[in-house]
């Protein structure tokens, strides 16, 4: 399938009325770098580029900056005239990016788990309408080991025990665990093939350059057995699970198994040279010196390219060693700055000493769905890079999430900034968005923004809500971030009465609901921090009277949060469960995905680990199911030790309430999987009942602390 037939594809499940009025052609790259062209022909709108991705960018300009319209995860605004406007002038941009990257190894369990074709079709179109064109692609990686496995003499039962569950193959893949969550259906390691298979064709029919998995070592306890002659130790915990396996490099079974690894993901799923991965990612060598990182990079980067002698090695900067890097051959190896929005390493590392990288945004850990991020580092990190004369070889932009459809102003803009080469004026482009994400005009909506802007999107901050942690008397985050907003709360209330004002012109936008929904949803879930400081101190002090009326109010204020949340489609836990367990083909099949789905966003895994609640989600049928049944029964204790603070043992809450998560874990109860509920009218009750008391509480949280 050619470029221009992919397209021909996009605008029909896009645009289907309209497709008939564009006309598909082929430019020549620009110096070797993507571009695309928009222009007017017969009453038609002609769109060019080299490739697929190329011609379906200069559609999104096109819908963006003539039509006026938006494509975004929570969801479109393609409010078309029946004949389509001609551009003002012809349109051409060039990118000065020949990588633009999109995901992280995380993204594939915190957001794609249980994904069908129907979605990964949306997503791919997404892609290419956003300009992306080295997208990681690591569905159906069981496969490869299974047949991996049996080249090494390893039986089926011993590759399942080596592979995790469904929700853990990310961190398998990384090399963090083994085994957790499983054993693997049959049926599912013939799905993902099957998805895989579909996602590449697709990928590579846009131009893009799909990047799958390299072998660096990790392999089944097994084959320790099998090959007791091997050089094959096992590395150290990773936050409390036990350590994987890992094959030293420069024994000669590792050129074997790499050798095994490479042709069988070629068989199945072809190759365009790109794989990824990283030497002890977030762990620890089996040795430190410069001498043991530099000979296994080596060697891992020779059994690569022995099977592959154009094989570029795509490595995360996230853990990545100075000894590793240098070792490594510059045009076989690019580097992706993984957190550059916040923490470029970049600038500490002289251009990544040299070898390619690629300017990543991060922004989001575990698929926590609070509101932040920097947008003035978005729009000016990239074009700040790409004119610096100490920035080395910068070969590229790109997202690196661990989840994604949440914030999702951040992420059109960095697309955005994929065919800019200077900085963009954030106000200008800010009206602009609104403008196409809602449909029309609104100078409240703006104004809106402007608040947003000052508050939730002044800073990207590992963000957590206390609403999500594990009740005890002393709360300082969830897991890994912070609990108290970066921001002035009483300037986001404002942002949230000022977009409220708009609901009767731009209610039935379904941009509009969603931001409206999410800014009361950040608003309510911060009133949880103060109120718990209230219930601890009347706790303390033996005032039941306090107690009891800040308790009240803590538990509505969930239950609350749960019915504004529950107005939107895109909030609701209920499609997350629903989809996992479609993926069974038994009811023990059904029970493990949906014990997969409901660990991962949950506990994270049942066991005591040092990242406990880490994925926690603020979704309706979560928030009243799970975390408001936590907070009741937190309650509950202390009430009944009130009168005699020592009566409250906190180890055994917390051990009385683990117990009661894993239960939870193992149920299969349903959710709503579709909303209910007016976004506006909800919004406006919560509002009034709570915008001034978050205000107060928020300053007396600070006053307090």
């Amino acid at each position: 399938m050619s470029g221009q037939e992919v397209v021909k594809g996009l605008l029909e499940r896009l645009l289907p009325k309209h497709a008939d009025q564009f006309v598909l052609e082929t430019v020549k790259p620009a110096d070797g770098l993507d571009v695309f062209e928009i222009d007017n022909r017969d009453g038609n709108i002609v769109l060019r580029g080299p490739n697929g991705v190329s011609i379906a960018s200069a559609l999104h300009w096109y819908l963006k900056y003539t039509c006026g319209c938006h494509v975004s995860w929570s969801g479109d605004q393609l409010e078309l005239p029946d004949k389509l406007p001609p551009v003002a002038e012809p349109v051409r941009r060039n990118t000065p990016y020949r990588h633009r990257y999109l995901y992280n190894f995380c993204t594939f369990n915190y957001s794609m788990t249980w994904w069908d074709w129907a979605r990964w079709e949306r997503e791919i179109d997404w892609m290419a309408l956003h300009g992306v064109n080295m997208p990681l692609a690591v569905t159906g990686q069981e496969a490869v080991w299974m047949a991996t496995g049996r080249r090494l003499g390893l039986s089926g039962e011993d590759m399942l025990k080596h592979l995790t569950g469904p929700a853990y193959l990310a961190w398998h893949y990384m090399g963090n665990v083994d085994g957790m969550g499983g054993p693997l259906p049959q049926s599912w390691i013939d799905g993902q093939r099957e998805l895989q298979l579909k996602i590449l064709e697709r990928q590579r029919a846009y131009g893009m350059t799909p990047v799958l998995s390299g072998f660096y070592g990790h392999v089944p306890e097994a084959l320790k057995e099998k090959r007791p002659d091997a050089n094959i130790t096992q590395l150290k915990s990773w936050f409390g699970m036990p350590g994987i396996h890992f094959l030293d490099p420069r024994d000669p079974l590792f050129a074997e198994a790499a050798g095994y690894f490479y042709e069988e993901q070629e068989r199945l799923y072809g190759t365009n040279h790109l794989y990824e991965m990283d030497l002890f990612h977030e762990g620890k060598s089996p040795d430190s010196s410069v001498e043991y990182l530099t000979e296994s990079a080596k060697a891992v980067c020779k059994a690569m390219l022995e099977n592959d002698s154009q094989a570029v090695w795509v490595m995360q900067s996230w853990s990545m060693s100075e000894p590793i890097v240098r070792a490594l051959p510059d045009d076989h190896l690019i580097l992706l700055d993984l957190y550059a929005e916040t923490s470029p390493k970049w600038k500490s590392t002289e251009g990544f000493y040299g070898k390619p990288w690629i300017w990543c945004m991060l922004h989001n850990f575990g698929g926590r769905n609070g509101m932040h991020g920097s947008m003035a580092n978005v729009a000016n990190g990239p074009v700040e890079a790409l004119h610096d004369p100490s920035r080395g070889h910068m070969a590229g932009i790109g997202f690196a999430p661990e989840a994604i459809e949440e914030n999702p102003v951040l992420y059109d803009l960095l697309a955005e900034m994929t065919w800019h080469t200077e900085a963009i004026d954030l106000d200008k482009w800010t009206a602009g968005y609104l403008l196409r994400r809602y449909g029309k005009q609104s100078a409240d909506a703006e104004e809106a923004w402007r608040l947003l802007r000052e508050s939730v999107y002044a800073k990207n901050a590992n963000q957590e809500a206390a609403v999500c942690a594990r009740p005890k008397l002393e709360i300082k985050r969830v897991c890994n971030g912070r609990i108290v907003p970066f921001y002035d709360m009483a300037t986001t209330v404002r942002a949230w009465e000022t977009l409220l004002a708009c609901g009767g012109e731009l209610g039935g936008a379904a941009g509009y609901q969603y931001d409206l929904v999410d800014t009361g949803r950040e608003v309510l879930s911060h009133l949880i921090r103060p109120l718990h400081l209230r219930i601890v101190d009347a706790f303390r002090n033996r005032d039941r009277a306090a107690f009891g009326e800040s308790r009240m109010l803590l538990e509505t204020v969930i239950a609350d949060l749960d019915e504004l949340t529950a107005t939107n489609k895109h909030f609701l836990v209920g499609p997350w469960v629903a989809s996992a367990r479609k993926w069974g083909k038994t009811a023990e099949e059904k029970a493990l995905h949906e014990f997969n789905a409901r660990t991962l966003i949950s506990t994270w895994w049942p066991r005591p680990l040092t990242f406990d609640d880490y994925s926690h989600r603020q979704w309706s049928g979560m928030l009243k199911g799970y975390y408001l049944e936590r907070w009741k029964q937190f309650g509950a204790r202390l009430e009944a030790a009130i009168d005699n603070s020592d009566g409250f043992d906190e180890a055994a809450f917390e051990d009385n309430i683990r117990e009661w998560e894993i239960g939870w874990m193992n149920r299969s109860d349903d959710f709503a999987v579709e909303p209910a509920g007016d976004a506006v009218d909800v919004s406006r009750r919560m509002f009034d009942r709570y915008a001034a008391l978050a205000v107060s509480l928020a300053q007396e949280a600070v006053e307090t602390k």
